[in-house]
């Protein structure tokens, strides 16, 4: 049987003696680069405090820019958008919140109004959500916030406080990146999850079915509702207010929709974006002509104006109790919002600053908290009928807030006849629109298995237990996903492509392509060239360097010192594995492998860091252990070659291809010990290792091939390598 190795890929031919055309200089200690960097900053102080300040009033940046056109875009918009708020408030507060109906207009109306000072986005609307407010009723069932109602309202106020004073300092101290810590998959999962959830338990209120306890699980609701079909006959009114009321609403939304397709007839578009006022207004009308309140389960008593404001509870003890419930609410609002500004600022093309949205909703919900508001967040409903509407400005947040508080004034006595299974109705429309789109499930499920069951998870979570544990299991899914993502990256042997440099030909489909591998060359023979495709971290430094060690172990010949069992330690089995192997096995001659005693010697090591973006102690120390082991494997040190380093990086790896041996060398300098040397020695030998490094650092990967090369030379040459191991 033939031990000869399977020639995949022709040796690239490198002049021996090519020298590198660059020395890349000694790097600056890292205090010293740090003091520099302070000093700069501390000279710049007073122009980014300035310039700090200024970014928290983004009003200040617009306003003096504002003009007729954008007024008319604003009061349409502002108008439009209250239209649709009135009854998605009240359904909100009422039926997914369990809390009055006024307190979702006192949210809405404060949302919009402090919003807009700090906003940097136009489109998004500010003020209870389906999501949201079905949160809050599920903490207000789980956790302790008393029987009564002003006792529900007083817990729910203290949660917007608490939830404004997290948000306001994230956004401040500037920490909006965590947000970027969850994918949309997840964001997209809960929520489709959530909408389901929320018209799963509207099913009582919009068929008037009673005795359906609405905070448990949505499986539990449904069941308990399935077997009370049976009393629907009793339900009278309730259920044809409810069904009437969900029908109109679906109507006149596609048949408006297929009347103004094409856009040529706006008018067919504000009365589809008007569906749910329309509506409440048509139906309680309805109620009113009917008058019959032990028939019809009406909303009742709203109070007029803001007299029902209550004085929010801050008290240490009472916030001690509330703060259990704070993690999920604050992960809510945030995601929500920030998810719905990024969205319509992508379509309408602008960038909304994550961390001053942070700041404008920690304001709202803080300052809310004194005004009787729940916790707030953009909803997508009303940002995308206001993004429709045509606005132009934050300013049509203000024209919204107007007319909210004329309702507050002037309409309460018509809300106390608005029939709750219309409102039920109106969640169970407006929650549609939380529902993932076809083409986006077929595209991520195309895209991406793991954020595929990212989706999957939140909503089969939410289906089965609460919206709270859902954002738990999927958040805390989709970051032990960027944990083994971090700590178990991709890191590749590389060839060289005629085309392309330096590449992955199996992950860059040079493999699989025979056009493209025609023109692909190995490195020279005993030369490992290789690329991290991760920063070289305490995650995944060690399954990094062991990788390459084990990959550098099936590939090259062991030409390690012979040593007896009684030397070497009790877990060193290399040379009886290299026994064990005399031909190919079956799986290596598959592979293109050959019989270890028929491999070639291994020359040196080409690191390529242009992928590589951090680099810590714990790596630095994964690349000296690696050196050490590889020194051992092959007899005598086996020199690294680093190319396209950081020049941050330089003064942490700057010590690696030196040829002490890896135990004698300070890990945190990367030099030898030097205990008990001269002091005027020690600067010889630093000025020598300064030297001998710099030849070890290039500006590409041919420059380091080459230079490898060119040193490792001798180990081709038969005599010299025997001599060299007779010596050793």
């Amino acid at each position: 049987m033939s031990t000869e190795p399977k020639a995949a890929t022709p040796h690239l031919s490198i002049e021996v003696g090519a020298r590198s055309e660059h020395t890349i200089e000694p790097p600056q200690s890292q205090y010293a680069e740090f003091f520099t960097a302070a000093k700069e900053y501390t000279h710049k102080l007073p122009s980014h405090a300035r310039e700090y300040l200024i970014s928290l009033f983004p009003i200040a940046g617009w306003l003096p820019r504002y003009n007729l056109t954008w007024f008319v875009g604003d009061i349409i918009a502002g108008v439009t958008v209250a239209l649709v708020v009135i009854p998605q408030a009240l359904g909100y507060s009422s039926k997914l919140a369990t809390l009055p109906a006024v307190y979702g207009l006192y949210s809405s109306f404060f949302g919009v109004l402090i919003y807009a000072l700090f906003a940097t986005t136009k489109d998004v609307t500010i003020g209870p959500t389906a999501v949201l407010s079905q949160l809050v009723g599920q903490i207000l069932a789980s956790y302790d916030a008393g029987d009564s109602v002003d006792g529900q309202v007083k817990f729910a106020v203290a949660l917007s406080f608490l939830v404004g004073v997290f948000q306001l300092f994230l956004g401040l101290f500037r920490f909006g990146i965590i947000v970027d810590f969850v994918p949309v998959p997840v964001i997209v999962g809960f929520t489709t999850g959530a909408g389901v959830q929320i018209i799963i338990g509207q099913l009582a209120s919009v068929t008037g079915i009673k005795g359906v306890d609405t905070t448990q699980a949505p499986y539990a609701i449904l069941g308990a509702w399935i077997r009370k079909l049976n009393t629907l006959p009793s339900t009278k009114y309730d259920l044809a207010f409810g069904i009437s009321t969900l029908a109109f609403i679906l109507i006149v939304k596609y048949a408006t929709a297929y009347l103004n397709r094409g856009g040529q007839r706006p008018v067919w578009k504000y009365i589809g974006l008007l569906r749910n006022g329309v509506a409440i207004i048509i139906f309680t009308g309805i109620s009113y002509a009917i008058r019959n309140t032990t028939a019809i389960s009406i909303v009742g008593t709203v109070p007029v104006g803001l007299s029902g404001i209550p004085k929010p509870d801050l008290s240490g003890s009472f916030l001690a109790n509330v703060i259990r419930a704070l993690p999920s609410a604050l992960i809510v609002s945030i995601l929500e919002h920030i998810a719905v500004a990024k969205s319509y600022g992508r379509i309408n093309g602008y960038r909304p600053n994550d961390n001053q949205e942070l700041v404008a909703i920690g304001i709202t919900n803080l300052f809310g908290a004194f005004l009787g508001a729940y916790p707030a967040t953009g909803s997508f409903s009303r940002s995308a009928i206001k993004s429709q509407s045509g606005v132009r400005s934050p300013m049509a947040a203000f024209f919204t807030a107007i007319i909210i508080l004329i309702a507050l004034y002037t309409l309460t006595g018509a809300f106390y006849f608005i029939p709750s299974a219309s409102l039920a109705a109106v969640v169970i429309a407006s929650v549609t629109d939380l529902f993932i789109k076809p083409q986006t499930f077929v595209h991520l499920y195309q895209t991406n298995f793991i954020d595929f069951v990212c989706f999957w998870i939140g909503c089969i979570v939410t289906f089965f237990s609460t919206i709270e544990i859902a954002i738990y299991a999927s958040v805390g899914f989709a970051l032990v996903v960027l944990l083994v993502r971090v700590a178990r990256p991709k890191a590749r042997q590389l060839v060289r492509s005629a085309e392309a440099g330096w590449i992955d030909a199996e992950g860059e489909g040079y493999a699989t392509s025979p056009s493209a591998s025609s023109s692909v060359t190995s490195a020279p023979v005993g030369i490992v060239v290789y690329r991290p495709y991760e920063a070289l971290t305490y995650p995944n430094s060690s399954f990094i360097s062991n990788t390459l060690k084990w990959e550098i172990f099936d590939t090259y010949r062991y030409s390690g010192i012979p040593r007896k069992v009684g030397d070497r330690n009790w877990n060193d089995d290399l040379e009886e594995r290299t026994a064990r192997s005399s031909t190919p096995t079956s799986g290596e001659a598959e592979a293109g492998r050959v019989a270890p005693h028929h491999r070639p010697l291994l020359r040196a090591v080409v690191l390529d860091f242009s992928a590589v973006n951090g680099l810590d102690y714990t790596g630095l120390q994964a690349l000296l252990d690696l050196r050490e082991d590889l020194a051992r494997y092959a007899g005598r040190n086996v020199p690294f070659h680093f190319a396209h380093v950081r020049r941050d990086h330089l003064k942490v790896v700057w010590g690696v291809p030196g040829t002490a041996p890896a135990s004698t060398r300070d890990p945190v300098n990367a030099r030898p010990s030097l205990a008990a040397v001269p002091l005027e020695q020690q600067k010889a030998n630093a000025a020598i290792d300064d030297a001998e490094a710099g030849r070890h650092f290039h500006l590409s990967v041919d420059e380091a091939v080459r230079a490898a090369d060119a040193e490792t030379a001798w180990v081709l040459d038969p005599a010299k390598a025997s001599g060299f191991a007779q010596a050793a």
